[in-house]
C-alpha cells in the first residue's frame, strides 16, 4: 500500500446523495415556473445536466464575448445556460439567471449524506489531508459539508468555478491547478475517490494520480478505465487505507 498523504473526494454522489438534493431543487424550480412536477420532467433535467457538463468539459459550450472576461459572469452564464436548454429556449438568459440563483439556493436546503460519509471522513482526517474536488460551485460545497456535519474534517475545497483556465474534471489542467492551489506536487501520495468513471477515474488517469472508484450501484467497469481500487461502500476505504 502506498503512503498517501492527500485523499481527494468528489462531492456529489460520493459524499452526498446528489439525486435527492437535485430533485428537491428541481421541484422548487418547477414551482417557480408554475408547472407540475413529474418524474419524466425530472429525469429530463437530470440527464440534461449531466450531459451539459460533459459537453462543457469537451469545449462544446460556447459563451458570448460579453461573459468571457469576467470570471463571475462567466460562471453565472454557463450555469444558467442549462435552464435555457431545458425550457427549449422559451426563456431568455436573464430569466435563467434568476432560476439559477433559486436552484443553487435550494440545493443548500436539503442535503442527504451517503451512508458512512461522516464516519469515514472523521477517521481519515486523523491521518490524511482531506480535499473536496468538484465540478460544482465552491459555495455549494461548503453548505453541503456543513449540512452533513463534516466541515471540521475537510482541509481544502477545490472547484471548477475557481479554476483560472475554466476547466472541469477530468481535464488534466484541472488537476494541475488543484495541485497549485494545494501548494503540493507529489502525485504519488494522492488518491482520488469518486463515483464517476468519466470525471473522477478518468481525471486520475489523465493526471497520474491513483483513483478509487466508488461503485455503489454495482456497475460494470467500462473498457478503457483503470481505477487503482474499487469499493462498493465508503467504509471499505478504511480497509484500503
Amino acid at each position: 500500500m502506498k503512503n498517501y498523504e492527500y485523499i481527494i473526494f468528489d462531492m456529489d454522489d460520493t459524499l452526498i446523495d446528489n439525486l435527492e438534493n437535485v430533485r428537491y431543487a428541481y421541484k422548487k424550480m418547477i414551482e417557480y415556473k408554475k408547472l407540475e412536477y413529474s418524474d419524466e420532467g425530472f429525469k429530463k433535467w437530470y440527464d440534461l445536466d449531466k450531459q451539459f457538463w460533459l459537453d462543457f468539459s469537451a469545449g462544446l459550450i460556447s459563451v458570448p464575448d460579453e461573459y468571457k472576461y469576467n470570471h463571475d459572469l462567466f460562471v453565472k452564464y454557463v450555469q444558467s445556460l442549462r435552464y435555457v436548454k431545458y425550457f427549449d429556449n422559451s426563456i431568455n438568459i436573464e430569466e435563467a439567471f434568476k432560476i439559477n440563483e433559486l436552484f443553487l439556493n435550494s440545493l443548500k436546503e436539503i442535503v442527504v449524506e451517503i451512508k458512512g460519509a461522516r464516519m469515514v471522513l472523521e477517521k481519515l482526517s486523523n491521518k490524511y489531508k482531506i480535499v473536496i474536488a468538484t465540478n460544482g460551485p465552491k459555495e455549494a460545497v461548503y453548505t453541503k459539508i456543513d449540512k452533513i456535519g463534516c466541515s471540521e474534517y475537510v482541509d481544502y475545497v477545490f472547484s471548477a468555478d475557481i479554476t483560472k483556465n475554466k476547466v472541469t474534471k477530468p481535464d488534466e489542467i484541472y488537476f494541475n491547478e488543484m495541485l497549485e492551489f494545494l501548494n503540493y506536487d507529489d502525485r504519488e501520495k494522492m488518491l482520488i475517490v469518486g463515483d464517476s468513471l468519466k470525471t473522477d477515474i478518468k481525471g486520475g488517469m489523465n493526471s497520474g494520480i491513483d483513483s478509487c472508484w466508488f461503485n455503489k450501484d454495482d456497475e460494470l467497469l467500462m473498457e478503457g478505465y483503470k481505477p487503482s481500487y474499487i469499493i462498493k461502500k465508503l467504509e471499505e476505504l478504511l480497509e484500503i487505507l
